[in-house]
């Protein structure tokens, strides 16, 4: 958790945010469990819409490379992990 802000009643965190999905068109036949996606591959299926509640603004640490990945399971499950600070207001 960072920095809160009593003046702006917000505060910051940074969290490594994990979601998993089904998605049964991308279950496939193969002797290997999981596929390790592209970061490409993520812009090309579907996601679900997630919010943060009293979230006013975020963004995804991406210096070097994007804090990301995208695991894909033969039972078309899809497990997306990525790193983000999330700036929200107090409750």
């Amino acid at each position: 958790m960072g920095p809160v802000s009593e003046v702006d009643m917000s505060y910051s965190m940074d969290c490594y945010f994990r979601q998993s999905w089904v998605d049964r068109r991308l279950a496939y036949t193969s002797k290997m469990p999981t596929l390790a996606l592209s970061i490409s591959m993520l812009e090309k299926i579907w996601r679900p819409d997630t919010y943060f509640y009293n979230g006013k603004n975020s963004y995804l640490h991406t210096i070097t490379t994007p804090n990301k990945f995208v695991r894909l399971y033969r039972d078309g499950r899809v497990l997306y992990s990525c790193r983000l600070t999330i700036r929200a207001s107090c409750p």
